[in-house]
C-alpha cells in the first residue's frame, strides 16, 4: 500500500512540476503579471505541490530511513520556498511588479529544487532500503492473510536481516560521503538550470550592474522582503 501511494504521488508531482515549467516557457507565466494574477494563476499548483512534497517526505522516510537527512532537508527548503513566493505575491507595496519579478525568481528555484527531489522520490522508489522492503512485505502478506510470496523460510531470511543491521552503521557512514559529492553536482545543475529558465524567460544569464544601480535606488530584494517580515512581526 505504501510503495503504491508513493509511486502515485511521484506521478502526480512530476505532473504538475511539469506544467509550471510549460506555463514558464511558453509564456503563459513571466515576471511581468501584476502580483494578484501571478497568484491566480499559479496558486492551484503551488498548494499541491507543497501537499505532494509534505505527503512523499513522509513515505520516502519510511522506504529509506537512511537518508533522512537529505530528504528532509530538500522537501523543507522546498515548501518553504513556494510558502515565500506566495507571501512576496501577498505583501502590500508601492511597486507591486518589483514583487512580481522577486516571486518569480523564487518559483524559478522551487523548480529547479523540485527537480532535484523528483531525481530523489525515483530513486527511493527504485531502490528502497532492503530491510524496510522486506518489513513492507511481511505487513502486506499479513494484511492479505495469505502466504508470504516472495521470502522463504524465516530461517533464510534472518541472516539477511542479521547482515543488514550490522552493516547499518557503515552504509550510514558511506551514504554521508556520497551524499556530499553528489551534493555538489547537483548544486551546479541547479546553477545551469537556473541559468536556462531564465534564458527562456527573456532574461540574460549576468545583470550585475542592472541589478546594482536599481539596488542603490532601493529596490526590493528578498533581503528587503524577509527584513520588512521580521519587522512586522
Amino acid at each position: 500500500m505504501i510503495r503504491e501511494e508513493f509511486n502515485g504521488k511521484v506521478s502526480e508531482f512530476e505532473e504538475v512540476l511539469q506544467k509550471v515549467a510549460s506555463d514558464i516557457a511558453s509564456g503563459v507565466l513571466f515576471e511581468k503579471l501584476p502580483p494578484p494574477e501571478l497568484l491566480n494563476k499559479t496558486e492551484q499548483y503551488v498548494n499541491r505541490l507543497k501537499d505532494l512534497a509534505a505527503r512523499s517526505e513522509e513515505l520516502m522516510l519510511i522506504l529509506k530511513p537512511e537518508k533522512a537527512h537529505t530528504i528532509k532537508s530538500m522537501c523543507k527548503n522546498f515548501i518553504q520556498t513556494l510558502t515565500t513566493f506566495k507571501d512576496i505575491l501577498l505583501q502590500n507595496t508601492p511597486d507591486p511588479l518589483a514583487n512580481s519579478r522577486l516571486a518569480f525568481e523564487q518559483l524559478r528555484k522551487a523548480l529547479t529544487d523540485g527537480s532535484d527531489i523528483l531525481f530523489l522520490m525515483r530513486e527511493v522508489r527504485g531502490n528502497p532500503s532492503p530491510l524496510m522492503d522486506a518489513i513492507l512485505t511481511f505487513r502486506r502478506a499479513s494484511e492479505a492473510k495469505g502466504p508470504i510470496i516472495s521470502i522463504k523460510a524465516s530461517e533464510e531470511v534472518q541472516p539477511l536481516i542479521k547482515y543488514i543491521l550490522s552493516r547499518i552503521d557503515e552504509f550510514r557512514s558511506s551514504l554521508i560521503g556520497l551524499e556530499k559529492k553528489v551534493g555538489e553536482m547537483k548544486q551546479i545543475m541547479r546553477e545551469l538550470q537556473e541559468e536556462s529558465l531564465k534564458i527562456l524567460s527573456g532574461k540574460t544569464p549576468t545583470q550585475p550592474k542592472k541589478v546594482e544601480d536599481e539596488n542603490e535606488k532601493g529596490q526590493l530584494s528578498l533581503s528587503n522582503f524577509k527584513a520588512e517580515e521580521n519587522g512586522g512581526n
